[in-house]
């Protein structure tokens, strides 16, 4: 049904602030503007294959003089296909950062002239060509630009043919006056990235279309829409018409505008009022359609251009940041333009996939980092609902222009083409100029030019820590948000002290490698803050190119003599990720590995870590103490962080569980208001007795379309009664032969015989084969994966010791029998990077093997006094060999677990194979731990609840860590750091044999069945963490 509503068509002939079509300022080009045509059947592609041909240098060779004439003999010219990249169609090495040579690419490509161009203009437009090109239509010059990630068009009416084939030609180099404005770190891609295509106009045509919306508190709506018109030839002008409709999707008209085209006259302005119109938000994405039309007296349609525009106003006000009067928090990340096989042309369904993955981990903000992207991206943004900080493209590599009076009108046209294409899309609310540059005058003018085109949203300086600390002082009058990068507490502090505006993490949780220990204690700020509207994260995705891992960039490690994004610091099997034999993810080494999903999309860790904090649903902490035989009333308080949906529709699926058993089941339906809290009460009837006297309460939230979006696993402890994991079989007694010698101990209870050597070899039999034979490893550290490597090259090795895992001098061997057992002590010595340091940790290892069949390790020890740096992780260590293939249990999982890094993780049963791309790690609160080779398994219970488990080299290494650190991040050392003084170093392991299909066994109890599962492994090798 119509909505009519009463409608007032104001007719200016003043110019809205916004966007005024006059006086455009164009670095590159004096040409007319038209409002870009994108309706599939009103244009023609000229996306597909192009020949090319590539050499270095910016100046033509001879032999190619003639390249851009029609009829030039390209037949013996490569093939690439277009939008594409140079590098990633193997026609160029791909470079690096601001270190890309001076290469140019010409291209040619034919079309014909169609027969309904006739008495039209012809319109070329190019959405994006890296990073500057001069463009021949027939050898003729019809125009250059140099902004790679702005579109620009071209008029080549009168350079066609109409009776012959026609031949566009375009000159494509890595140079422009602002080039190094569109290099960040990231890889230097070269070529014409995005569409290509035709489109035609008649003599009177649109030349821009500006939609603004102002909502009131009464959440009625303004519209004000904004028609420029122009004409090659006023004095062929003609009676027309400009006709206006806003479309729900059902089609209904909400409103309609009609208005005489004068020849006087070239800005039209119409304004109308919409009660209670459908409103855009990131979590309500609701759209109408935009017809905008120009009909001649005979009503038939002379030009019309049809696209989604959302009713939304934003505001700052106070330290808020508010959509449609409502504060909002920004739950982001940052966004790279890439992908290892298209490069910068990503296609529509790549992109699609991209923002749904976005979705699943609770993103509602993405900040385009650093330049506006491909057409496509915003409109879906629009439609699946994002905030987008949209970003005018100039990069801090090209910062030393910034003082140059000559650049003013480049990074003026920068921001007028930024603006001009995407101001329509209800999806940006938030102008960032730049990235990490300083603030300079020329600046200063820019984002006072930017205010003048746009005043309805609001701008920021993307700024370096310090830079940001300097500005917060006397920030520009015409920004209104303060955007700092990588903040440490104190200087959040003293921002949140100092700002008279609200504050943005544009970057901040930098995630290299899989470190990421930032996240929760940063967001836990964001959430405090008032001044503070939220974050995005460094970043979405790795930035890597498709390769096949041959390094055929003369691959050099701290080659003094080149400059930083020609240097790769880290050895090969660093640089990147290792699909299979042929095909290689190049990161660039660090640089590049940076994203909470690897280069192809596939989830890291991270991925779940920003799911768990950013979700919309929040459990709060809570200890649960029940009590059993009778009815128990549990407490849980909700909170919903939508800022705009109610919780109505949503649904809470709870069970009690006892290990796999389901002792109760409910559904709670929700309704919790936007930003407010709920406390609900679940009645649960224990039961008389629980085995083990383990019970958790498990929460699953789902959606209207029944996904699921949050879960937490909540332990119950039952009143008087602990868990008895580690008291199991107490009382059984087994009948043990036991050996003491000056060599060796042994204790044998008939099925599995338990050895301690002098030299401190372990060992378990069962009297046909050794089960483990390993030495009293002490684990010291890690693995020098890619994020350590880093933190190692810029901070120095002092923090870490190498090798991590040591083997022990034995310096005491004693043993005698005790309470039917055998107990021996060890004296030990661990060496640090060869055997007569005095970097060394030693102590005592106690071992006792029980009547029970457990042996039982308890250890004290100390660094020596001359010990430097940190362990990472420590404890003792056993090497399980390689015939366990994978390591079941009950504990927090799936994921590592250290400080800082942890939140993803429930308590639940969980497996996982040695091979499996997150096995390694520490697991925290384990009540038990077992490896299994399909027949038999090693039990595990750990004094402190930690196992570390790692895979190297195809055998599987399980420590009882005493200490763990977190893995840092980009910018510092591991964090949660133990210092070496007074340090001692004291857990407990006990471990026994267990037949697995026996059922009166430990194991089979807790965990039942032990299939086979098949590991998540997406690449032959990664780079680590």
């Amino acid at each position: 049904m119509k909505n009519k509503i009463s409608i007032a068509v104001l007719f200016f002939l003043c110019n809205l602030q916004l966007l005024s079509a006059s006086n455009v300022i164009n670095a590159m080009t004096h040409e007319r503007k038209f409002y870009p045509v994108r309706e599939r059947l009103s244009t023609i592609s000229l996306n597909g294959t192009w020949k090319i041909q590539i050499f270095k240098g910016l100046e033509i060779p001879i032999h190619l003089q003639m390249w851009k004439e029609s009829n030039y003999n390209d037949v013996s010219w490569n093939e690439i296909k277009v939008p594409g990249n140079w590098e990633t169609q193997g026609l160029k090495v791909p470079e690096y950062g601001v270190e890309i040579a001076e290469y140019t690419g010409l291209y040619r490509k034919s079309f014909n002239y169609q027969p309904s161009w006739k008495g039209k203009n012809v319109i070329l437009r190019f959405d994006g060509v890296h990073f500057g090109y001069e463009v021949f239509v027939n050898g003729k010059k019809a125009g250059q630009w140099g902004s790679a990630y702005n579109l620009c068009q071209f008029d080549i009416t009168r350079y066609l043919y109409n009776d012959k084939k026609n031949t566009l030609c375009v000159k494509v180099t890595s140079r422009s006056m602002g080039w190094k404005f569109d290099t960040n770190d990231c890889w230097g891609l070269i070529g014409i990235t995005r569409d290509v295509e035709l489109f035609t106009v008649n003599n009177t045509y649109l030349e821009d279309v500006t939609f603004v919306s102002d909502v009131t508190t009464d959440l009625n709506a303004t519209v004000r829409l904004q028609v420029d018109i122009n004409t090659f030839n006023e004095s062929e002008y003609h009676q027309q018409q400009l006709n206006i409709a806003l479309a729900d999707l059902q089609n209904n008209h909400i409103l309609e505008f009609s208005q005489p085209l004068s020849k006087e006259i070239h800005n039209y302005n119409f304004e109308g009022i919409i009660k209670q119109p459908a409103l855009w938000t990131a979590e309500t994405p609701n759209l109408y359609r935009l017809e905008v039309r120009i009909s001649d007296k005979k009503g038939n349609t002379v030009q019309q251009i049809n696209e989604f525009v959302g009713i939304r106003s934003i505001s700052v006000e106070g330290f808020d940041l508010k959509v449609n009067h409502q504060p909002i928090l920004l739950r982001g990340v940052c966004l790279n333009e890439i992908d290892p096989k298209s490069g910068r042309a990503l296609s529509f369904e790549e992109r699609r996939s991209q923002l749904l993955k976005m979705k699943e981990a609770n993103i509602n903000y993405i900040r385009t980092a650093h330049y506006p992207f491909a057409p496509d991206f915003l409109k879906l943004c629009d439609e699946l609902g994002f905030y987008v900080c949209c970003e005018v493209p100039f990069g801090a590599r090209g910062a030393e222009n910034l003082n140059k009076s000559q650049f003013m009108p480049e990074l003026q046209a920068r921001a007028e083409a930024t603006i001009r294409r995407d101001k329509n899309h209800p999806s940006v609310i938030i102008w960032s100029l730049g990235n990490e540059n300083p603030y300079t005058s020329i600046v200063s003018e820019v984002i006072k030019y930017v205010k003048e085109k746009d005043p309805t949203r609001p701008r920021g300086l993307p700024q370096k820590a310090g830079e940001f600390m300097r500005f917060i002082e006397t920030p520009d009058k015409n920004v209104d948000i303060i955007m700092g990068h990588y903040l440490s507490d104190a200087r959040i502090d003293k921002a949140v002290a100092k700002s008279k505006k609200p504050i943005l993490h544009t970057e901040y949780a930098h995630a290299q490698g899989n470190a990421f220990s930032d996240l929760e204690s940063k967001y836990a700020r964001i959430l405090k803050e008032e001044k503070v509207i939220g974050g995005s994260i460094w970043c979405w995705s790795d930035q890597a190119v498709l390769t096949d891992g041959s390094f055929n960039t003369d691959y050099e490690i701290e080659n003094a003599n080149k400059k930083r994004d020609a240097q790769r610091k880290l050895p090969k099997e660093y640089q990147g990720i290792k699909i299979d034999s042929n095909h290689f993810m190049d990161t660039f080494g660090e640089r590049g590995a940076d994203g909470i999903v690897y280069a192809d999309g596939y989830p890291k860790e991270n991925f779940y870590q920003v799911r768990k904090l950013y979700s919309p649903i929040i459990v709060s902490p809570v200890t649960f103490i029940g009590e059993l035989n009778t009815e128990n009333i549990f407490k849980i308080e909700l909170e919903n962080r939508f800022d705009f949906k109610s919780l109505h529709g949503y649904q809470m699926k709870w069970k009690i569980r006892n290990l796999q058993a389901i002792l109760q089941t409910g559904n709670v339906w929700l309704d919790i208001p936007a930003r407010k809290k709920k406390k609900i009460d679940l009645k649960v009837q224990l039961p008389l007795q629980i085995p083990f006297n383990d019970i958790m309460l498990c929460l699953e939230f789902i959606d209207p379309y029944g996904k699921r979006i949050h879960e937490r696993n909540f332990p119950i402890s039952i009143k008087g009664y602990p868990k008895e994991y580690a008291s199991w079989n107490e009382e059984v007694k087994s009948r043990l032969r036991n050996k003491i010698s000056k060599q060796i101990v042994s204790s044998d209870n008939g099925n599995y015989s338990y050895s301690i050597s002098k030299e401190g070899l372990f060992t378990i039999s069962n009297g046909k084969e050794k089960m483990l034979e390993t030495p009293l490893l002490l684990r010291v550290g890690r693995e020098e994966t890619l994020i350590l490597k880093t933190q190692l090259s810029r901070l120095g090795s002092t923090f870490n010791w190498n090798p991590y895992m040591l083997e022990p001098i034995i310096e005491k061997f004693e043993a005698y029998k005790k309470d039917n057992g055998v107990q021996i002590t060890l004296s030990c010595r661990w060496h640090g990077k060869n055997a007569h340091s005095d970097q060394y940790v030693s102590g005592e290892v106690n071992i006792y093997f029980s009547p029970n069949g457990k042996a039982i390790f308890d250890y004290e020890l100390r660094p020596s006094t001359n010990a430097t740096g940190n362990f990472l992780e420590c404890g003792l260590t056993l090497d399980a060999g390689d015939s366990y293939k994978q390591f079941n249990w009950l504990g927090e999982g799936p994921y590592s677990a250290t400080p800082g890094k942890s939140a993803y993780n429930e308590r639940d049963i969980w497996c996982l194979h040695r091979d499996d791309i997150r096995f390694n790690g520490n697991r925290k609160n384990v009540d038990i731990g077992i490896l299994t080779n399909g027949k038999s398994g090693i039990v595990f219970l750990s004094g402190n609840g930690n196992i570390g488990i790692e895979n190297k080299h195809g055998k599987i290494y399980i420590s009882q860590n005493t200490i763990v650190s977190g893995y840092g991040n980009k910018f510092s050392k591991p964090n949660a750091l133990v210092s070496m003084k007074d340090l001692i170093i004291k857990g407990s392991l006990t471990l026994f044999m267990e037949d697995l299909n026996s059922s009166s066994s430990l194991s089979y109890q807790v965990f039942k069945s032990f299939p086979t599962v098949v590991p998540e492994k997406p690449y032959m090798k990664t780079y680590g963490w």
